[in-house]
């Protein structure tokens, strides 16, 4: 037997009333503040666990204070998402608990449209945990990594206009640059008999207060490297199309056969820097090419900068890509393509962790009395995060590579589990209303 038309109207404008009223803020309010109060927890554990690690990194790239900082404050979107769960769930819990036992939900359930009006506030908290989800491990996160990456690349190039630093590795696609003390008076380091003599860069200029010798290995072939020295180094630029000269002063360089070359900082082959180098090698000389030095006064060589350091665009970056640039992703193959919806699967997941936050406070609520008052709401939250684990290994498992086999999987196990704890918490719906907690 369907409700009357008048009735449903009337529940309606009930509805509207009350979450428009003074009770609905206040509820609001409350789950707010102390939700807010247990993000800012998290969030500063989160970065007190990461500081050596961002500081390091940052440190490496030279970027100052200011820009430590900016790190520090982007790298706060990476668990934002699940920050926010735990805190909805955590708000609503105490929050709901406390309507309970000041005997809050028994006026309201005495009064006949308690259920309704409870329902109302639950499932607009729902709905605001999964927007703000979305927003944060969707958007925020996207472009917060990219924010920390331009950071770090103005922070080094900043530092290499600036001039480089003693004793100091700088790792560049394919070159290893290294700065020394300046010779004095030209007199080379001691060395063994047999050993060949060190080239010096600056045996016939004064020696300045900031003068550094720079050394530069540069990989230029599959199996041909060069090394150049220079007493003085200055890069001027860049300009608007991302133009630099590189000044040397005091510039030599000594090309040879090498068919180990070095690798790269984190231990991985250098990229060739052309593809055609064997077969230019094999036209431009012979086999038993012997090396080749030169020694140049001055010398300016014009760049770009991503020779020096790459900055690939955002787009590129899996990680970087917002939710809509994967809901909208044109079609891919392969690894990209698999990384890119188990990306989208996974922040969608936390996305309707969110979303379950409320109604896992409702259960626990449900569950509260005397005897389980001290563990009630750590189990919520345990339950809550084995929700989350459960549903990354269901993403790992179907590997999905299509936008509709990113979502489903999520959709389908949250569904199954909302259904779940509202039955639960229409089933102890008695515990939830009374009061079960002894009063003071």
């Amino acid at each position: 037997m369907t409700a009357p038309a008048s009735d449903i109207n009337g529940l309606r404008v009930t509805l509207g009333n009350f979450l428009r009223g003074d009770y609905a803020r206040g509820f609001f309010g409350r789950i707010a503040s102390q939700a807010v109060a247990v993000i800012i927890l998290i969030e500063a554990i989160f970065l007190a666990e990461h500081f050596t690690w961002v500081f390091r990194d940052a440190v490496r790239h030279e970027a100052d204070l200011s820009g430590i900082g900016l790190i520090l404050a982007c790298t706060s979107t990476e668990i934002f998402d699940l920050a926010l769960a735990v805190a909805l769930l955590m708000a609503g819990y105490l929050t709901l608990l406390r309507m309970r036992e000041s005997r809050e939900l028994l006026v309201l359930f005495g009064s006949g449209l308690g259920p309704h009006q409870l329902g109302a506030l639950i499932a607009i908290l729902s709905l605001a945990g999964l927007v703000l989800g979305l927003f944060g491990s969707g958007v925020a996160d996207p472009l917060s990594r990219y924010a920390q990456r331009s950071i770090l690349f103005s922070s080094e190039l900043r530092s290499l206009k600036k001039g480089v630093a003693k004793n100091e590795f700088y790792y560049f696609p394919s070159y290893v640059a290294y700065a020394m003390d300046h010779v004095v008076d030209g007199a080379p380091p001691p060395r063994k008999p047999g050993e060949v003599a060190v080239i010096d860069a600056g045996a016939n200029t004064k020696p300045a207060t900031h003068d550094r010798t720079l050394f530069i290995y540069q990989q230029t072939g599959p199996v041909t490297s060069r090394v150049v020295t220079a007493a003085q180094a200055r890069l001027d630029g860049p300009d608007r199309s991302g133009r630099i000269v590189l000044n040397l002063n005091d510039f030599t360089s000594h090309t040879f056969d090498d068919p180990h070359p070095a690798p790269t900082d984190d231990g991985q082959t250098r990229p060739v820097p052309c593809k055609n180098c064997t077969q230019i090698l094999k036209e431009s000389a012979p086999a038993d090419m012997p090396p080749v030095s030169m020694k140049v006064r001055d010398m300016s060589q014009l760049m770009m900068v991503d020779q020096l350091l790459p900055f690939t665009a955002r787009s590129s970056n899996v990680v970087e890509q917002t939710i809509f640039e994967q809901l909208f992703a044109g079609t891919q193959t392969g690894t990209d393509r698999a990384a890119q919806m188990k990306l989208l699967a996974e922040r969608f997941s936390r996305s309707l962790l969110s979303f379950l936050a409320p109604l896992m406070a409702l259960l626990g609520v449900a569950m509260t009395n005397r005897l389980t008052n001290w563990f009630a709401l750590p189990l919520s939250c345990l339950l809550l995060m084995t929700v989350n684990l459960l549903c990354q290994w269901v993403i790992t498992s179907t590997a999905p590579l299509s936008v509709a086999g990113a979502l489903l999987p999520p959709l389908l196990l949250y569904g199954g589990i909302a259904y779940a704890v509202f039955t639960l918490i229409v089933w102890r719906h008695n515990d939830f209303v009374r009061p079960q907690l002894a009063r003071a």
